[in-house]
């Protein structure tokens, strides 16, 4: 009688498994990619923040004090190194409508240029008694620094104060000017009248 077949060996499963030399040399490749990319990551960010520094180090700021009681707001650059050549003022359309050049050494904004059109501006709007307002104003500025000459077009606001004493009409006192917008394009008089629109707006919904 013959005995039954002996069962065939369960074939064998592949090998997926990684020694630990292996699994050890792979890890070392990911690390390096890690450490890499980090490095990348690190001087691109550090390129830029360099690139941010440089950029804010040459950005035309100006600054100005009010003077002689209101009757002006004498202007200097934040950055001493940036020497003011000349500069151009752009007010309201319906405060004044043509552009003040200045090429003096100590540039200024005088309020008898717009103190009529600030007064009017008043009346329309029906404001009464004693208040505070701002109006804004494009500057264009040429300037030179590091030997290079250079324009910078931004849009400011002043400060003013006004009161009503009788029969002397509306009195202006200038107050401060602080930056709005830096890199105006074009002809900074539409970003004015737009401005001073919105402006306008807000007050007589307030």
């Amino acid at each position: 009688m013959k005995s039954p077949p002996s069962p065939s060996p369960a074939p064998r499963r592949g090998r997926f498994w990684l020694n630990i030399g292996e699994a050890a040399a792979v890890l070392a490749v990911v690390i390096a990619g890690l450490s890499y990319w980090d490095a990348h990551r690190e001087h691109a960010l550090s390129e830029k923040q360099i690139d941010a520094q440089a950029r804010a180090r040459t950005a035309f700021v100006i600054k100005g004090a009010a003077e002689a009681g209101g009757r002006k707001i004498v202007l200097e650059a934040v950055t001493p190194t940036q020497v003011i050549q000349s500069q151009r003022y752009v007010f309201p359309t319906v405060v004044l409508d043509h552009a003040m050049e200045v090429t003096a050494a100590r540039p200024q904004i005088d309020v008898d240029w717009i103190a009529a059109g600030l007064a009017h501006a008043l009346d329309a709007a029906h404001a009464k008694g004693d208040g505070e307002a701002t109006a804004p104003v494009g500057i264009v500025t040429t300037y030179v620094e590091d030997g290079e000459t250079r324009v910078d077009r931004s849009l400011y606001q002043i400060g003013y104060a006004y009161r009503s004493r009788f029969l002397m009409g509306r009195q202006v006192a200038l107050q401060g000017i602080s930056l709005v917008q830096r890199g105006v394009s074009g002809d900074p008089r539409s970003a004015v009248d737009r401005r001073w629109a919105a402006t306008t707006r807000g007050s007589r919904g307030s």
